[in-house]
């Protein structure tokens, strides 16, 4: 925060937002409430009166370059032009190294794919340390975003995040040394407007640049509904009709980097990375592989079964009519074998015709 705090002016503006630091100097000019009501927080951390009057993905669609690091303890973060900056730490951590981090002097956990130091936060932490302790070294996006606003980082432990999970080879650590990296100034929005056909498309949600072509034929509501955005940002028309774990449930292999200024995003990597599913524990707990069940079921209602046509339909008709039937008599405790078959007609001659 001490870098941050050296930009305040007009011409250099920095403000930090859910531990994200962003140059807004650009985007001044161009912000629909002025440039004062940015201004007023050059150099401070605006997370709680932004999180007040903007959706989430309000920076990832508006200005997706302003972001140029993560609050950190000190290192070395890359700027949008790939030049160093002050303060913050850049690059990625793989989760094979946060697996090292898990005892009460040393704990490490990721969120939302940032790797967070929480050794100092364990005693403030209002839950209790054993809360925290527990995912120690793992993935805790989902049971953190269950009981937690998405400011809650920025606002109580914003020197906490040390580095975003990627496949190794350049980051900085919290004690300076390099640590592995992945995706710094992400997929601009040129490249991805490139994307556009049914075999080659991706699309942008919440700042993740999306590759759907695999998802196309699995999507429920069709094709169309996505290839009506390909090559552009969906974020809001996405989050009106989908809960915000939908893509790390249905299509986690799908993310492969974010919208950012133009460096290269790095390729998919065996331990996290940008392609690498936020929800997946990396063997610390069940991962159940829901696309399958999905697709299970769209086979089950689309499928016409072995018979097919109008008669296939009406064989599968009387077939359900009489498993219906013998699900109804055969179990019954109070059946007694009798010549009198007068209520067994009554009643099936009734579920036949009702």
């Amino acid at each position: 925060m001490e870098e941050v705090a050296k930009h305040t002016s007009k011409s250099d503006c920095w403000v930090v937002v859910a531990g994200q630091v962003l140059d807004v100097t650009k985007f001044l000019g161009e912000h629909p409430g002025g440039e004062l009501a940015i201004l007023t927080f050059a150099g401070k951390d605006a997370t709680e009166e932004f999180n007040m009057i903007h959706p989430p993905d309000v920076i990832g669609k508006y200005a997706p370059d302003a972001c140029i690091g993560l609050i950190g303890g000190g290192g070395v973060v890359a700027d949008a032009s790939g030049a160093p900056s002050g303060g913050g730490v850049a690059g990625g951590i793989p989760m094979e190294e946060v697996a090292k981090h898990t005892s009460k002097s040393d704990c490490w956990v990721v969120v939302a794919g940032q790797v967070l130091d929480v050794t100092k936060f364990l005693g403030e932490h209002p839950g209790g340390e054993l809360a925290i302790l527990t995912f120690a070294g793992k993935d805790a996006t989902e049971e953190f975003n269950m009981i937690h606003p998405p400011d809650v980082i920025g606002k109580y432990a914003p020197d906490s995040c040390i580095g975003m999970i990627g496949g190794g080879g350049g980051a900085v650590a919290a004690s300076g040394a390099p640590s592995g990296g992945g995706v710094v100034g992400g997929i601009t929005m040129d490249e991805v407007a490139k994307h556009t056909s049914k075999s080659d498309c991706w699309v942008v949600v919440a700042g993740q640049v999306l590759d759907v072509t695999k998802f196309l034929g699995e999507h429920p509501g069709g094709e169309l509904a996505i290839l009506t955005f390909a090559g552009r940002d969906a974020t809001e028309e996405f989050n009106m009709i989908h809960p915000p774990d939908v893509i790390g449930k249905y299509a986690p292999d799908a993310v492969i980097g974010k919208v950012g200024s133009g460096a290269p995003a790095a390729a998919p990597a065996e331990f996290g990375g940008a392609a690498a599913p936020l929800l997946d524990k990396g063997g610390h707990g069940k991962a159940r592989d829901w696309s399958k069940n999905e697709k299970n079921r769209q086979m089950r209602m689309q499928g016409e079964g072995r018979i097919h046509g109008w008669f296939g339909a009406l064989c599968y008709m009387v077939l359900g009519f009489m498993k219906e039937i013998l699900f109804t008599i055969v179990p019954q405790k109070n059946i007694t074998l009798s010549n009198d078959r007068v209520g067994l007609t009554r009643s099936a001659m009734f579920l036949f015709i009702f």
